[in-house]
């Protein structure tokens, strides 16, 4: 099995992280593994597949497992599938240039985190992949989620998505009063209120767009 130094995994990261330095609002994490090989010329091994984890190639397991300790070392944030650089991770940008010496302290500082932590609380769910080769990461397995709720969305009609709105508002507490049947609707889909006879107020009239092709009025 080709060896993956601690060098080249630092250029991933340095790659990364020069992609994010000017990205205050960060990137979705897809976006930035995939100006890796814009960037650099990937061997055929890192281009290549673990057998568990085909739909990936082998680098983006790499840089996933790797940026773990970016995240425990407070150099980088990962929200909701993307990735942010913090500003004590722009000045470790800086003051280590040379690649195996950037990933080095990155990973110096996850150990130290690692090791402040109690015995009993173990590791956290994206840490329990001891290698990118095990399969998909708890990252890439919620951003796989997402993009299967998202096509279940955009696969459903307009009133199969009314409802799936009532539904949801009746999740959260809501009492639905009325629901728009097929037709016009003179632009109020759902009514609900905060209690079963909408007593107490204020009185919900919602509006459910399932794509928006007009501007909604404020």
């Amino acid at each position: 099995m080709a060896d993956i130094t601690r060098k080249r995994t630092g250029q991933f990261l340095q790659i990364i992280f020069k992609l994010l330095l000017d990205k205050p609002d960060g990137l979705p994490a897809k976006e930035v593994l995939a100006e890796v090989p814009k960037s650099i010329s990937l061997s055929e091994y890192e281009s290549g597949y673990y057998p568990s984890a085909p739909n990936s190639p082998r680098f983006e397991k790499i840089v996933r497992f790797a940026t773990i300790d970016l995240v425990k070392a407070g150099w980088m944030v990962k929200s909701k599938g993307r990735w942010y650089i913090t500003q004590e991770g722009k000045q470790a940008y800086h003051k280590y240039p040379d690649p195996e010496d950037f990933y080095k302290e990155a990973s110096r500082l996850f150990y130290e985190w690692k090791r402040s932590r109690p015995p009993e609380e173990g590791l956290e769910t994206e840490e329990v992949t001891e290698a990118p080769k095990l399969g998909l990461t708890f990252e890439e397995v919620e951003d796989l989620a997402k993009e299967q709720i998202k096509a279940i969305v955009e696969a459903i009609n307009p009133y199969e998505f009314q409802d799936l709105v009532a539904d949801l508002l009746t999740a959260m507490g809501y009492y639905i009063y009325w629901v728009a049947p097929p037709g016009k609707d003179g632009g109020i889909d759902i009514i609900a209120y905060n209690d079963p006879i909408g007593v107490n107020g204020p009185r919900m009239k919602v509006q459910v767009k399932h794509k928006i092709t007009t501007p909604i009025p404020v």
